[in-house]
């Protein structure tokens, strides 16, 4: 789910800029770069780790025409992901890192319906030894997009994944609602959702609840395991608008369900199977919960 996160964003995005004609005076920002910065001190086995999470996210059109009937945009990018364990004993690594190629095609069937085809490829590792096809983790998707006013849009996206706990078929739906000139709720559920209030043209606060995930192979000692980490958190939200271009998040909360845990290759649940990923037996197991501090900086352009 967190993977999908920036994918998802862009798919809600071309739902804005389909709609763009040749007319208009000022062209949309269809790419950008985000620096986020993850951290949560955990308090387990008589002592306190800290994890990071550094990502950086870069988002590019590589084909538009918003002159025709049926407008059409291709983006893609990349996403680097890192997991860093400072003070921690037990996996047996404290650095992991994730490089993933998001692509996204939208087409807009009419000026208030799209249809996305998305996909991402990931590669998710210690890096102690050479990657492999068995490496490349794989989602591919359909959203199809409504947009029946200026204020509303949502959109339900049909998602196939496939990773080390096993290969699943997920339906995400999206919403972006401008509620009233200060008031707005955005969200790709579960992944996140917030509710914000705009206390200027520069500034909002509100709050949000996500779910935020990674898995990496652990090469430990020859032995053939995957780190899993699950988050899920609630808090507050700030957003400061520094120019058109600039913008900084700012989120403060704690999780109420949170999982850092090591597996055995072969700990896989069938398809049909998504709700015996609690089932597995994990080799090391970090289940405290802990506040979550989370900063990023975007640039659109």
């Amino acid at each position: 789910m967190g993977m999908l996160l920036p994918l998802l964003g862009y798919c809600q995005s071309a739902d804005s800029s389909s709609t763009h004609k040749k007319l208009t005076t000022t062209s949309p920002l269809l790419g950008g770069v985000t620096v986020t910065n993850i951290i949560a001190p955990i308090s387990a086995d008589g002592g306190t780790f800290t994890m990071q999470q550094p990502i950086v996210d870069v988002g590019f059109p590589v084909y538009k025409d918003f002159s025709v009937a049926h407008p059409i945009l291709i983006k893609t990018g990349v996403r680097y992901q890192g997991l860093f364990l400072s003070g921690e004993q037990n996996i047996g690594d404290n650095e992991f890192h994730s490089i993933t190629v998001p692509l996204l095609v939208n087409y807009s069937l009419s000026r208030t319906t799209s249809i996305s085809f998305v996909g991402l490829a990931t590669i998710g590792s210690d890096f102690k030894r050479s990657i492999g096809t068995e490496d490349i983790l794989y989602t591919a998707g359909v959203r199809v997009g409504f947009r029946p006013n200026k204020f509303f849009k949502y959109g339900i996206t049909l998602i196939y994944t496939s990773n080390y706990s096993g290969k699943f078929l997920i339906p995400l739906p999206d919403i972006d609602w401008t509620i009233s000139n200060k008031l707005s709720l955005t969200g790709i559920i579960p992944a996140r959702a917030s509710l914000k209030y705009k206390l200027s043209e520069m500034q909002s606060l509100g709050i949000t609840a996500s779910f935020n995930g990674s898995m990496f192979r652990l090469n430990e000692d020859g032995k053939d395991q995957y780190v899993q980490l699950r988050q899920n958190s609630a808090g507050l939200i700030y957003d400061l608008k520094l120019s058109q271009r600039w913008k900084l998040n700012l989120i403060a909360g704690h999780t109420f369900s949170q999982r850092l845990e090591t597996f055995n290759m072969d700990q896989k649940v069938p398809f049909e199977g998504f709700n015996k990923l609690n089932d597995r037996m994990a080799n090391i197991s970090y289940r405290q919960n802990s506040f979550i501090f989370q900063g990023g900086l975007s640039y659109e352009f």
